[in-house]
C-alpha cells in the first residue's frame, strides 16, 4: 500500500495517524468465530483482535501462561489457601478459649485463710469478673458455629443445637 493510500485509509477510516494495518490469515470458520465473539461484545473485528492480542500478551508477561506449570501451580495455591483457612479456625478456636484476667482478681478473692481451688474458682464465678471475659469468647464461637449450620438463634429464645447436631425439638 502506498504512503498515499495509507494516509487516505486512515483518514476515511477514522483511525490514528499512527495506526497501521496487521494482516492475519486464519480458517474461515476461525474468522466467523472472532465475527460472533466481536459482534457479542460490541466491537468490531479488528477492536475485538485488537483486545485479545492485549491481553494474552498481559497474560505472558506476568506469568499467567507459563507452560505446564500453570495446573500444578493452581492446585498448590488451593492447597495452601485451605491450609490458611484451617489454620485461622484454630487460631479462632484458641483465642476464644484464652481467657484472662487480673491479678487483683485473686488477691480480693483470697483471704489469710487456706482455700481449695474450688472455693476459689467458685468466688471468683460467683463475683462476675469472667463474665466479661467469657462473654465475647463464648458469643464468638456461637456466631462461628452458627456459620458451620451447627447451632440456630432465635430472638426471645437463644441459641440452640441444630436438629443434625443432636438438638431436640
Amino acid at each position: 500500500m502506498s504512503e498515499e493510500n495509507k494516509k487516505q485509509w486512515k483518514e476515511t477510516g477514522g483511525f490514528a495517524q499512527d495506526s497501521e494495518v496487521a494482516q492475519v490469515v486464519c480458517k474461515e470458520e476461525d474468522l466467523d468465530q472472532w465475527d460472533d465473539e466481536a459482534d457479542k461484545a460490541g466491537l468490531s473485528r479488528s477492536k475485538y483482535l485488537y483486545k485479545l492480542i492485549q491481553e494474552g500478551r498481559a497474560y505472558r508477561e506476568h506469568g499467567a501462561m507459563r507452560s505446564g506449570g500453570d495446573q500444578k501451580r493452581i492446585q498448590e495455591l488451593k492447597e495452601e489457601v485451605a491450609e490458611l483457612e484451617q489454620r485461622l479456625q484454630e487460631k479462632e478456636s484458641e483465642s476464644s478459649a484464652a481467657i484472662s484476667f487480673e491479678p487483683d482478681t485473686l488477691r480480693n478473692v483470697l483471704t489469710d485463710q487456706y482455700q481449695e481451688l474450688d472455693e476459689i474458682l467458685r468466688s471468683i464465678v460467683e463475683s462476675g469478673v469472667l463474665d466479661e471475659a467469657l462473654r465475647q469468647p463464648v458469643e464468638n464461637q456461637l456466631y462461628f458455629l452458627a456459620a458451620q449450620d451447627e447451632v440456630d438463634y432465635e430472638r426471645g429464645w437463644g441459641w440452640k443445637l441444630t436438629e443434625d447436631n443432636g438438638g431436640d425439638d
